[in-house]
């Protein structure tokens, strides 16, 4: 019995002063981002979806929204679906192009901010929650870049970087992954998006 979990991260959304934005408040979708989530929500439509699960984060909520509409059912937040928690949240795109994207320098995780591998347990312990639960259906989690690049990582039997960079591959806003569970819990295929 096959349990699919379709991970898929937010559209594209507004972010006029270009700053890193994390967990702050705002940030909807923007014209183009809700036209990416009714793609992503028609593509899914070919798969009966019992659930759709979302960060409170307003970009992530509003991508729920139009998938769950699709399917006549409400979206659940949890907040283990959050963006990552960093004290750069706020700074300029330009000092985050800078450091490279690298949240996780030891001076960052000091002054509160989470750790990669923090970042893969909340999502992992939310995901194999819901596949215990929902065994043999499919549900869409709608969250953030680095916590699913996390999970797709870790799941892929990979051991997570350091960091995620962007010169290298990153999951595209409204696309992700699909992933079968089977009837033990076990992750056996992880395949990306189109």
């Amino acid at each position: 019995m096959i349990t699919t979990v379709y991970l898929v991260r937010h559209g594209a959304y507004e972010n006029p002063k270009q700053i890193l934005h994390g967990r702050l408040s705002g940030f909807p979708l923007s014209q183009v981002g809700k036209q990416m989530a009714v793609r992503l929500a028609n593509y899914l439509a070919r798969t009966p979806i019992v659930a759709v699960y979302s960060s409170r984060l307003t970009r992530a909520y509003q991508t729920a929204e139009i998938i769950a509409k699709k399917f006549h059912t409400k979206v659940i937040i949890d907040r283990r679906l959050l963006d990552i928690r960093t004290p750069l949240q706020g700074k300029p795109k330009a000092f985050i192009d800078k450091i490279d994207s690298d949240f996780y320098q030891p001076k960052y995780i000091r002054a509160g901010g989470e750790r990669l591998e923090d970042v893969h347990k909340r999502m992992d312990s939310f995901i194999r929650t819901k596949v215990r639960q929902l065994t043999g259906r499919a549900f869409v989690i709608v969250s953030h870049g680095d916590p699913i690049m996390s999970v797709a990582t870790r799941y892929e039997g990979k051991p997570l970087p350091r960091k995620f960079s962007f010169h290298n591959w990153y999951v595209p806003q409204a696309s992700g992954f699909k992933i079968e569970f089977n009837s033990t819990g076990k992750p056996i295929r992880i395949t990306k998006l189109p």
